[in-house]
């Protein structure tokens, strides 16, 4: 695969996310939940701030790719779930939650990254089994880092190329998912024998737009439906 102008894809995928006021929710929609709670301003108020990092690395081989890490099973409400590295803020991060997801990063996946590498934000978004307010931020590396994963938090880590996930614009397919309440049908992607949906299918979706829109990583196969 050619190598690529990493300072323009920055630029092109920078200037896509600063059109995220306008497409935001736009992409959100495409992987929500049925019967999602809305972000209501009294929710927001009280809901404890986080910051999380959608780490896009170019793979010589394979082209772009998207880090998900899987947690830990545990008693949390998302145990076992496939996530973006981050997590709650701390009194150390000033109320910046990009400080708060870098810091996450570094964590819970042994990846310091700079300032220069991140590139912009997603939407933020609510999450309401855990009470969460979300802000993601985007960050571009020119090849796949190595990473020391946190044992206690952090199960795996998978780099998922972007023509292996949904087509940006589309609909998600409705997958059947198993958590402690019982089995829901939900807009999901399958993945590693397991399903990406919930709050982490929104933002990737919102962000496969971004990168659509900025022009690369585009090469999508078609969606997938779980019929069971």
């Amino acid at each position: 695969m050619d190598a690529v102008n990493l300072e323009e894809v920055r630029q092109k995928l920078q200037e896509a996310l600063e059109e995220r006021s306008r497409a935001g929710w736009a992409g959100q929609a495409l992987a929500c939940p049925p019967g999602r709670p809305q972000d209501m301003p009294e929710r927001l108020r009280t809901a404890r701030k986080a910051g999380v990092v959608c780490l896009l690395c170019h793979d010589h081989k394979r082209g772009w790719t998207l880090a998900f890490m899987q947690r830990t099973l545990d008693d949390t409400p998302h145990s076992g779930q496939w996530a973006f590295p981050g997590g709650a803020e701390e009194p150390e991060d000033a109320s910046d939650l990009m400080r708060t997801a870098l810091r996450e990063c570094k964590e819970e996946i042994g990846l310091a990254l700079s300032n220069a590498e991140v590139v912009g934000m997603l939407s933020p978004l609510y999450i309401p089994p855990s009470h969460f307010y979300v802000q993601p931020i985007v960050a571009v590396l020119g090849g796949v880092p190595e990473v020391v994963l946190q044992r206690e938090e952090v199960a795996r880590l998978c780099w998922v190329p972007l023509r292996d996930l949904p087509s940006p614009g589309q609909p998600w397919p409705l997958q059947n998912v198993k958590v402690s309440k019982g089995t829901f049908h939900v807009p999901g992607w399958p993945m590693d024998e397991g399903v990406l949906w919930g709050a982490t299918a929104m933002m990737t979706a919102e962000l496969l737009m971004a990168c659509a829109a900025a022009g690369f990583g585009c090469s999508f196969a078609p969606p997938k439906r779980d019929r069971s």
